[in-house]
């Protein structure tokens, strides 16, 4: 099997300028695009160059394709040069050769003379590229600020926490500005001797609407001035909407029916019903001075004291729900 190379080739600056024309090209190209935009043919020497790329971190190489990485992307919209510095360093640093050869040297002298025969011996790369990998290895260093002009080597360890890329935006979560204030509880207070607070009724105004009768512009002012004890307040029909008005599953009575035909026959009757009457629904025809001639409904019982007036058969539905709610107020 042939060895495998974990190492680049080809100089840095020579990557980096594949990984730009794949990103002038919308980040990513064919290889034979590549090539011809660098008036190049697609040969051993170029591929070579294309695995240094891969090798450094700038672009990845996949059935042809050359696509640029997200370090690369950083080195391009970094914020300053002194931060493309360190993106610049961390792609240098990414194959592990370079940096074995820059934790072994640290903080000291760099034998450059004879590098290629030390990374022969001592770090497994081959004869034939030995030469051409120490020529990499000490210009990248010098321009990423590595090695020094004395050859000596930093500690790459010491620069990546001394000098950590640069953020203006703030990933931490703000805080709940709207946080409650603790509240104190006074010693001599606690649940089990604190009395449980008495039920108190929410207070009824004087003037109160029937959601029915509002709905269509009616006079409600006469109605539910009592409740007995016998009939307490339900607030979630008061206060339920037209969902609680208005049940979806509950058909009208047979009872209902007759009063809407009565009433659209203009007949003069009063409903009959089983039980003692509790609200009782009378039809009478209108005879007040300065009013059209029709008809008028009152309902009158506990909680309820209407009067409609009918002008014309969609009131009639009106009457419906007002009986079917008197219906439901029997059944209990």
């Amino acid at each position: 099997m042939p060895k495998t190379i974990d190492y680049p080739r080809t100089s840095y600056m020579s990557a980096w300028e594949i990984a730009e024309v794949v990103d002038d090209t919308g980040g990513k190209c064919a290889i034979e695009t590549c090539a011809r935009k660098l008036s190049r043919k697609v040969s051993g020497s170029f591929k070579a160059i294309i695995g240094s790329a891969v090798k450094f971190g700038l672009v990845t190489s996949k059935r042809e394709l050359l696509t640029t990485t997200n370090l690369f992307r950083r080195i391009k919209h970094a914020y300053d040069k002194q931060e493309e510095k360190i993106f610049h360093r961390e792609a240098f640093l990414h194959p592990p050769l370079f940096t074995q050869i820059c934790r072994k040297f640290r903080n000291r002298e760099l034998p450059v003379h004879m590098l290629d025969v030390m990374l022969i011996r001592e770090f497994g790369v081959e004869e034939i590229n030995a030469q051409v990998v120490a020529k990499a290895f000490v210009e990248g260093a010098r321009m990423v600020g590595v090695i020094d002009e004395r050859n000596v080597i930093a500690d790459i360890d010491l620069l990546a926490a001394q000098q950590a890329p640069r953020q203006l935006a703030s990933t931490e979560l703000p805080q709940n500005l709207f946080r409650t204030p603790p509240t104190s509880v006074s010693p001599d207070t606690s649940p089990s001797n604190k009395p449980e607070p008495a039920f108190i009724p929410p207070a009824r105004s004087s003037h109160t609407h029937d959601a029915i009768s509002s709905l269509f512009g009616l006079d409600t002012e006469d109605m539910e001035d009592a409740t007995p004890d016998s009939y307490p307040a339900r607030p979630t029909e008061a206060l339920g909407g037209p969902q609680a008005v208005f049940p979806a599953n509950e058909p009208l009575t047979t009872a209902t029916a007759i009063a809407a035909d009565e009433a659209a026959s203009a007949s003069v009757a009063t409903l009959p019903t089983s039980r003692p009457t509790e609200a009782a629904p009378t039809v009478a025809s209108l005879a007040q001075p300065g009013q059209p001639e029709g008809y008028f409904i009152r309902i009158s019982g506990p909680g309820i004291d209407t009067q409609l007036n009918i002008q014309d058969t969609d009131d009639l539905q009106i009457v419906g729900i007002l009986l079917e709610k008197v219906r439901r107020q029997l059944g209990r």
